[in-house]
């Protein structure tokens, strides 16, 4: 298609435009919205442009996730998924399965996505456990959050990690199992990720993007380097940014403004990890663990570390972005912008808290008056939302009630941008919007019009992008998605299910399902 220029026609649009809410046909000219209209209005483009008869099916602005590990993801692609299993056993089997398998990690078995949750016996494997199945190759398994690492005795010895590193998890006699957390995993990870070569990396990422596009999503923000990752995963997603199919945003997950500034970018941030998760017990809560009456969970940075980091962030123009899952890390983040604000009242800096989970009602009011972009996960809800599942196990009823509380936000005038956390939960923003539209807790759900806009114009906003992206209107980038099925009519409990026909990126067709390419006058 010369130029980028292409006719949609007979489809169901939904805009997320105030001028026009709602319409049937599209004209793309050079990557961009030219026209848009109801009725026969498009005819006049019919002979000289390329056209697609979208047969009834619906249009919506392409998705944007808010929150990707995009290098994480790409290794992950290449690794062995431990999601399904249910006991160190079926573990067990995996890494023998796994063993005579030919990877690209070499002389490295890769696993991921473990729950520790999810098994019988509740607890990690050790690496003697790992030992008993292989002992000649480095094995290295993440939980699914990437917080708790298990390697077998060879990868322990290998890592030579210090012997007093917090986070080596030892037996009752002092030995080190082979389990790491919060700091020892940081530091073990960032070995064994700085191990992986460019073209592995490539393989990866080529799998991520086509995985994305058939998922309708158009931009990504990608969260890449830093404590749980490596800084060459920044680096190779910095230099093939204009090589990508869709549009990557970096966030360079780096408390060093001068690496970012240096790399000319304008973000920085991501998973800087004020706190840590509530799987692993290091989410920083005000009151102790539910199942761990001892614990109150971690705060990785002091108050005067972050509010530094915010103040030299703003003062050099950077937009910033910060992790935060309970309460008390979320209050720190908090009197850490409001302190930079107040430094640097004339700034224009995005400020935004990644995963906002464990918020108190002060916080939201905090958070909203300060303007800052919620970038929160609504599949977190889909996975370990509602009775009997993680939140409860680990929070109890009454706190897994307040997790999450996108209603509650918007209802106080808050900004959520919608993410993935991918590879944490798959790249699939229909299962995230169903997730907000079905939150466990029913007075936390929204309509499927708000839960449409997290993923679209509202992401579009968190990254500063809201006058081009997000919305179906002449002058935007041509970055529309073709479903199934209209999210704003189908029965609730369905949205999850409807399938992606097509992508279009700035007026490119990157995929279309068959059904559309088929039969008609659709052309392309």
């Amino acid at each position: 298609m010369d130029d980028n220029n292409l006719l949609l026609y007979n489809g169901k649009l939904i805009t997320l435009s105030e001028d026009m809410p709602f319409g049937e046909w599209l004209y793309i000219k050079k990557g961009f919205i030219e026209d848009i209209g109801i009725g026969e209005g498009y005819k006049q483009y019919l002979q000289e442009t390329p056209s697609i008869d979208l047969k009834g099916y619906t249009l919506i602005p392409g998705f944007i996730d808010s929150h990707v590990h995009l290098m994480e993801s790409a290794f992950n692609a290449l690794g062995n998924d431990l999601g399904n299993c249910s006991s160190i056993e079926d573990v067990l089997e995996a890494l023998k399965r796994a063993k005579v398998e030919k990877t690209e990690w070499g002389n490295m078995i890769h696993c991921i996505g473990l729950e520790e949750i999810k098994l019988k016996e509740k607890r990690m494997l050790t690496r003697w456990e790992l030992d008993q199945v292989v002992k000649d190759k480095l094995v290295w398994i993440s939980t699914i959050e990437y917080h708790v690492s298990v390697v077998n005795t060879l990868g322990f010895r290998l890592l030579n990690l210090p012997f007093n590193l917090p986070g080596i998890e030892r037996d009752e006699n002092g030995v080190p199992t082979g389990v790491l957390r919060g700091r020892a995993n940081f530091l073990a990870r960032k070995k064994l990720l700085g191990l992986t070569s460019d073209d592995t990396r490539g393989k990866g990422v080529r799998e991520i993007f086509k995985r994305v596009i058939e998922a309708g999503v158009t931009t990504i923000n990608a969260m890449e380097g830093g404590f749980l990752f490596h800084d060459r995963d920044a680096m190779y997603v910095h230099k093939n940014l204009k090589k990508f199919p869709i549009d990557v945003e970096l966030f360079f997950q780096t408390i060093d403004v001068s690496k970012v500034k240096a790399m000319n970018l304008k973000k920085i941030g991501g998973c800087i990890f004020v706190d840590g998760s509530f799987g692993a017990h290091t989410a920083a809560l005000e009151h102790p663990y539910t199942d761990d009456e001892s614990n109150r969970g971690t705060l990785f940075f002091t108050r005067e570390e972050i509010t530094s980091l915010a103040q030299e962030a703003i003062a050099n123009d950077l937009d910033v972005t910060l992790h935060a899952i309970g309460s008390r890390a979320i209050g720190l983040v908090l009197e850490a912008y409001e302190a930079a604000k107040r430094k640097y009242p004339n700034s224009r800096s995005i400020l935004r808290i990644e995963h906002f989970e464990l918020p108190s009602q002060e916080q939201i009011k905090m958070a909203v008056k300060l303007g800052v972009i919620l970038s929160m996960q609504p599949t977190y809800e889909y996975l370990w939302g509602g009775e009997g599942k993680m939140y409860e196990v680990r929070l109890g009823e009454a706190r897994r009630k307040r997790t999450n509380p996108f209603s509650t936000i918007l209802a106080q005038g808050g900004i959520i941008a919608g993410g993935s956390d991918s590879d944490v939960t798959p790249i699939k923003p229909l299962l995230g919007i169903h997730s907000a539209v079905n939150h466990p807790t029913t007075r936390e759900r929204i309509t499927a019009y708000d839960a449409l806009k997290l993923f679209t114009i509202n992401g579009a906003i968190a990254i500063g992008k809201e006058t081009i992206k997000g919305k179906i209107a002449k002058g935007y980038l041509a970055d529309v998605c073709l479903l199934e099925d209209n999210p704003l009519e189908i029965e609730a409990s369905k949205i999850k299910d409807i399938q992606v026909l097509g992508t279009i990126k700035s007026g490119k067709v990157l995929y279309l399902a068959e059904s559309i390419q088929a039969g008609g006058e659709a052309e392309c």
